[in-house]
């Protein structure tokens, strides 16, 4: 006959602890003083893999309010940014018996008020009139950790990462706009979000390099394409065999870059000799078909990130949350020219 599970009281019993010290190392609260020793520590999880235990999932979560996992709320799993943090974040969680969701949808207010989870990133808070209010309302309301992508935010009982690209894009309009008497911007569709794309911070952003430098009329310089890689590609296509094909080209993100750069090699355009583009966020390796993309970015932004999570997953503790700063540099690569 198939053994039974083995128990977190046999466990405790191998290691020679008490069943509530197990508990406490094996829950991921062992920050907590009640988890012993280092060495005590040591002992439960080795026991614990020896007697190859498996937690009760569904009685933590009644018991902790968080459900062995990180979700990650990034309403898009086509961009090419949010599938290199999945994947940076399940592969640091897995050492940490967490799996890893994704949600792809904006519905994370609702599925993190009704789920246990032990960490959640939510990125488009900035974007949403009530997005503040809702993570005020999960974090006092549900056990989850909450990590906050905002510029908006200052730590209130979850983490918050602050990250605004908005300097970036003015220095990326300026050092494309020394070499070309015209700068673009590729951007995305945003029919969704009040204003749409010409609302967008990272549009505004683009516009307000171009009024600083009295180029214009600004509206004028915006590109907009489909949010998919098709539609993108396609839109490329189009706007590089037209009339008014672009030299210089500033792209609202990583997907939209690639996308550009494909497009550029069908259409026969040499970069950056005939077109120089900056992608606005890191361009994943896997994603870099025809050499590295010039960017601007953050340095280690998705071990970064996932270290922020899986912190805030593991650590039990009443805490009063943490700011996290990034700061954008720029890096070259194949689709900018040499600074001379």
């Amino acid at each position: 006959m198939p053994r039974s599970p083995v128990t977190l009281a046999e466990v405790a019993r191998a290691a020679g602890v008490s069943p509530a010290t197990a508990s406490f190392v094996l829950s991921g609260r062992g920050g907590s003083r009640s988890a012993g020793s280092a060495e005590t520590k040591k002992k439960v999880r080795a026991a614990a893999q020896a007697l190859g235990y498996v937690p009760n999932r569904h009685a933590q979560a009644m018991r902790t309010g968080r459900g062995g996992g990180i979700v990650l709320a990034l309403g898009d799993v086509e961009d090419p940014w949010g599938l290199q943090l999945a994947h940076q974040v399940r592969e640091d969680a897995l050492p940490h018996d967490l799996s890893t969701l994704l949600l792809a949808d904006e519905r994370w207010y609702q599925y993190l008020l009704g789920a246990s989870a032990d960490a959640a990133l939510v990125t488009s808070i900035d974007f949403l009139p009530d997005g503040p209010d809702q993570v005020r309302r999960l974090a006092s309301s549900t056990q989850s950790g909450i990590v906050a992508f905002s510029v908006r935010m200052q730590p209130d009982g979850f983490d918050v990462i602050a990250s605004s690209p908005s300097t970036a894009i003015g220095e990326a309009y300026r050092r494309l706009r020394a070499r070309h008497d015209v700068v673009h911007l590729l951007a995305p569709e945003l029919l969704d979000r009040p204003g749409g794309s010409l609302a967008h911070p990272r549009t505004t952003a683009f516009l307000n390099a171009a009024r600083d430098a009295d180029d214009g009329p600004v509206e004028d310089l915006v590109t907009v394409a489909p949010a998919t890689g098709r539609g993108t590609y396609q839109v490329s296509v189009d706007w590089l065999d037209g009339p008014q094909r672009p030299s210089a080209v500033v792209c609202f993100t990583a997907f939209q870059a690639v996308s550009l750069q494909l497009a550029a090699e069908r259409a026969g355009l040499r970069v950056p000799e005939d077109l120089e583009l900056i992608s606005i966020g890191d361009v994943p390796e896997a994603s870099q078909y025809l050499g590295p993309i010039s960017y601007y970015g953050v340095k280690d932004v998705f071990a970064r990130i996932s270290a922020v999570l899986i912190e805030r997953a593991t650590d039990r503790t009443d805490r009063p949350g943490e700011l996290h700063t990034f700061d954008w540099q720029f890096f070259p690569g194949v689709t900018t020219r040499e600074e001379t």
